[in-house]
């Protein structure tokens, strides 16, 4: 799939090159065009990897600003957040309300430490320090976000649903947001150290799994409506996109920089 998109990619911009504005404009301007075509560079993580990145982020914080002021405005997202929250409970069964609050314990804050914890410990013992510092950079990001984000909607959790009692305002889903960034950071990084197709099939599918079990249960048990889930997702995917970029740029600069002093030394992996 990579080298599909890479493949497109680059015949787009073949072809891009080949106009004749585009020609005039490279000519008068050469050291302009020069950084702008070094944004498309495949091979490098800071040219196509990370615009893609920045199109992907900017995307999604419009998505985000979006369902939040809809959350603040619409009635129609709220009559859909009610109505979806009052059709889980007229189902809702002891069993799978158990199965569900086990599941939402891997987002609160004793699994984000453990699990950040055994991390830590892989980074250090492997000397990982940019993955490290990536890492709790991008879970500090999420705790400050949603407690500010709680704070600026301000929006009170469903009344009379809720399988247990949780404090605090519901819009984002602090667990949704630390389960997509935490468990995307770790699967990305196992990613990145597996090479067998299979073992990568299997990281991501692990984690996608993970990461919407974590956020149903939110909703199954009550204590956030769907919107907030799915704005914990969206906040999410930025700290992931956040953790990624800070890790691979850091790792970029290194290695430029340990090419400089000495051409035939190789950066170790983050």
């Amino acid at each position: 799939m990579k080298n599909i998109l890479t493949h497109y990619v680059q015949q787009a911009l073949a072809w891009l090159l080949r106009q004749p504005p585009v020609r005039r404009f490279r000519r008068r301007y050469p050291r302009v065009s020069g950084f702008i075509a070094g944004r498309f560079n495949p091979k490098v993580f800071t040219g196509l990897p990370l615009t893609l990145i920045l199109i992907v982020f900017g995307i999604n914080l419009a998505l985000l600003s979006e369902l939040a002021e809809s959350v603040i405005e619409s009635e129609s997202i709220v009559t859909l957040d009610k109505s979806f929250t009052a059709l889980l409970f007229s189902i809702r069964t002891e069993w799978l309300s158990q199965v569900m609050y086990g599941a939402t314990q891997l987002g609160e804050q004793w699994a984000v430490f453990v699990a950040g914890g055994i991390m830590s410990l892989i980074f250090l013992f492997r000397k990982k320090y940019v993955a490290l510092l990536a890492f709790w950079l991008a879970l500090a990001g999420v705790g400050i976000s949603t407690r500010y984000g709680k704070t600026f909607v301000s929006r009170e959790r469903p009344a009379n649903v809720a399988y247990y009692e949780v404090e605090h305002f519901s819009f984002p889903s602090g667990h949704a947001t630390t389960a997509l960034a935490q468990y995307g950071l770790i699967a990305y990084f196992l990613y990145r150290h597996y090479r067998k197709r299979r073992q990568r099939q299997l990281i991501l599918g692990a984690a996608i799994i993970l990461i919407l079990i974590v956020g149903f249960s939110r909703i199954y048990l009550g204590v956030h409506y769907l919107s907030d889930v799915l704005a914990g997702f969206l906040l999410g995917i930025l700290w992931l996109l956040v953790g990624i970029s800070l890790m691979e740029v850091m790792v970029h600069r290194r290695k430029r920089q340990l090419s400089k002093a000495a051409p035939i030394s190789k950066a170790p992996d983050p």
